[in-house]
């Protein structure tokens, strides 16, 4: 008896020990992630980096109100299974991949305005349980949003990702990037692999991995995750950067923006609530000045650009661009310059009547707020703030969008806060005080 409970001990303590060694190749598998990313009705982008021993990854979402639970499977070892979310169909070799596999997956058939309790599973083990997504409301509630650019994160040792800790604590729905959210140096920008690979070193870091999965999170680029800082659209790897980018920058699913790059680069359209934001590529149109009509944004972008903002009904439309639109800026190349351009942009959005427009730019070194009235329409505004860590270490800036009130009275309010989380600027502008 004794002999037979001593068997049976050791078979029971065995299969403990074989499951738990299963559990813990599962949970090292996932390496980076998961992360939210564009998130609309029906749809939604999740990313992750897992290593290249992963065969599946399966979704499970529980919709807590219809009691209705929903299974998706990606196949890894298909391609195909996860690459209907890419802006437009790559193979990536496994030499290129190396042992760490970035994943884009597109979440379909959501239901507008509900909750759901997401599990990750890396070939049938469970590897993450505490992430949530919520679809759009269906009625109009207070939006907040978090925007930082400028995170120079070049030596291991750089402690400058500490100020995402304190943006962790800030209320928001949401996080848009604004450019400049890596750093390559020359000899990163020369080759699609080591692009993948400073991506990759990023994301590994503890304060980056866990403040990636505490939100969603939309990006567009500029000068140092385009290239280098004087790249143009004469840059021979802007193929190679922009694949790089849409690896680990999910955004909108393919289905939704049904063009590919050479129209309108990194240019990007995200509605929440009663808030759209308009992303606008700086770097894979920047032609040099002493071309015959130069251009920062060329034509497909700025007329895609114009079409679906007049066709925008958002309280307030936010224009997140790289470059300052209403003074000279840092940038080497001020988008004044491209004067026939800059023209073109401010007379087509007057005569448009676009209401509620307001600028949001990182090209700059102080907190301000510009303001520069026309004739017969309203004023227009553009806030300006000092990126999250210039040069890798904790001291930098980062900026919140509140948007609330009555409908057809709604607020919003601009802030900035530094490192510490202590409020450095802040201001109020009503929807009356932007609209024709």
């Amino acid at each position: 008896m004794i002999k037979n409970l001593l068997l049976a001990s050791l078979l029971l303590l065995n299969t403990y020990s074989v499951f738990a060694q299963k559990n813990a190749d599962a949970s090292t598998k996932l390496i980076a992630g998961p992360m939210l990313s564009y998130i609309d009705d029906y749809h939604a982008q999740m990313w992750m980096l897992v290593s290249k021993e992963t065969e599946t990854v399966t979704i499970k979402l529980e919709n807590f109100d219809e009691d209705r639970n929903q299974e998706l499977i990606f196949n890894l070892k298909d391609e195909k299974s996860y690459n209907d979310s890419r802006w437009f169909d790559f193979h990536v070799s496994d030499y290129n991949k190396g042992d760490e596999i970035p994943l884009v997956l597109t979440l379909e058939e959501l239901i507008p305005d509900t909750e759901y309790n997401v599990e990750v599973y890396l070939d049938s083990v469970l590897v993450e349980d505490e992430m949530d997504i919520y679809t759009p409301r269906n009625y109009l509630a207070d939006t907040y949003f978090l925007l930082g650019h400028s995170l120079n994160l070049s030596d291991p040792k750089d402690d400058g990702d500490g100020i995402l800790d304190v943006m962790s604590d800030v209320e928001s729905d949401f996080m848009v990037w604004m450019g400049n959210n890596v750093y390559f140096d020359t000899n990163e920008s020369n080759s699609f692999r080591s692009m993948l690979g400073k991506y990759k070193q990023i994301r590994k870091r503890e304060k980056v991995n866990s403040f990636m999965k505490l939100m969603p999170h939309i990006a567009v680029w500029n000068q140092m995750d385009f290239g280098y800082k004087t790249a143009d659209t004469r840059f021979a790897l802007k193929d190679s950067t922009l694949m790089v980018f849409n690896l680990f920058w999910p955004n909108a699913p393919k289905k939704v923006y049904n063009y590919s790059f050479k129209d309108v680069g990194v240019y990007k359209r995200y509605d929440y609530e009663d808030v759209e934001i308009f992303m606008l590529d700086n770097r894979m149109f920047k032609t040099d000045l002493i071309t015959d009509e130069p251009h920062l944004l060329g034509a497909n972008q700025m007329n895609r650009f114009i079409n679906e903002i007049m066709g925008s009904n958002a309280s307030f439309k936010f224009i997140v661009f790289g470059n300052s639109v209403l003074s000279v800026g840092e940038d080497e190349t001020p988008f004044t310059d491209y004067s026939e351009e800059y023209d073109e942009l401010i007379r087509r959005l007057h005569l448009s009547r676009i209401n509620g427009i307001v600028f949001i730019t990182g090209d700059t070194f102080e907190t301000e707020l510009l303001k520069e009235e026309r004739d017969f329409a309203y004023p227009l505004y553009e806030l300006k703030f000092p990126g999250l860590s210039l040069d890798g270490s904790l001291g930098g800036n980062f900026a919140r969008v509140k948007v609330e009130g009555e409908n057809r009275k709604r607020i919003c309010t601009l802030q900035v806060f530094n490192e510490l989380g202590d409020e450095v600027f802040k201001k109020k502008i009503h929807e009356s005080e932007v609209s024709y």
